[in-house]
């Protein structure tokens, strides 16, 4: 048996009635009922992903406000904002049946395309991906965290503003964790461009770099690109899309790299990489 996410689409019925439709199909069932259908979502394909509902036995869900998750006592809890034009929502389905065989797909919330059109961008990512071998590198996209579990360390409830920039619970969002796991990609930087500027500080060099990526993940403003062989970090300041009838096709980023003791850094997204010696 093999679960597929066949539509995951936006509905806003009302001002307060407003979700995301997911539906799925089971491809090659078994002679065995289906028992347990488990919803979860996260901002990243990675995850972690949080527990929408379990127990479903149909093929279609709808996920609103309704279902988010009741914070402990003691914690402030954030919801998703459904409404926001910049978000990226990823479903995961789980579906078992009564013989204990278990399947799993992740799947974000993404228009669907006609087949002609599904082909045509299938060749372009194919040939994106071909140049990424010989002219890319190896990547790391951290999404930011924007719902979830207020950080207790920094965050302050009266006025909704972090109150340390280096916070090791929040990393400066806000939010317990900070950012969601890491997504590990190839893609390719443009030419980097540094600019000098007077500060009451003294001089001050920002350096900017254009990043080009496929359509996955997608990309945020306020979103870091790590580059895991230099580990360097960048923050994503613009993001432009490349579409073929409304559909993502690759993205182009605009990304300035952080100081080095930017509290980022503290982040781990590579656990055995060795760094060269000259």
């Amino acid at each position: 048996m093999q679960v597929n996410i066949s539509r995951t689409t936006p509905i806003y019925r009302s001002q307060d009635d407003h979700g995301i439709f997911v539906q799925w199909t089971i491809t090659s069932p078994s002679a065995n009922a289906i028992v347990d259908v488990t919803i979860e979502r996260s901002g990243s394909p990675e995850g972690p992903f949080e527990l929408v509902i379990t127990g479903l036995t149909g093929f279609h869900f709808y996920d609103n406000l309704r279902r988010s998750p009741v914070p402990p006592p003691g914690a402030t809890r954030e919801n998703l904002n459904f409404l926001s034009l910049t978000r990226t929502l990823f479903y995961r389905v789980t579906v078992r049946d009564s013989a204990g065989d278990t399947s799993t797909v992740t799947r974000a919330v993404e228009a669907n395309l006609p087949r002609k059109q599904a082909l045509l961008k299938r060749k372009i990512l194919r040939d994106e991906r071909v140049g990424f071998k010989f002219n890319g590198v190896d990547m790391a996209i951290l999404k930011r965290r924007h719902w979830g579990l207020r950080c207790k360390d920094c965050f302050d409830l009266l006025t909704k503003r972090v109150t340390k920039s280096k916070c090791n619970s929040c990393y400066g969002t806000g939010f317990e964790g900070g950012y969601f796991q890491p997504v590990r990609i190839r893609g390719r930087f443009g030419v980097m461009n540094v600019q000098v500027q007077m500060t009451p500080q003294g001089v001050a060099d920002i350096s900017k770099k254009r990043v080009i990526i496929l359509d996955y993940p997608a990309v945020e403003p306020y979103d870091l690109v790590v580059d895991v062989a230099q580990n360097k970090r960048y923050l994503i300041e613009n993001v432009t899309h490349t579409e073929l009838r409304t559909v993502a096709v690759h993205q182009d980023l605009a990304a300035s790299e952080l100081a080095r003791d930017s509290i980022e850094y503290r982040l781990v997204v590579n656990y055995d990489y060795i760094p060269v010696i000259y």
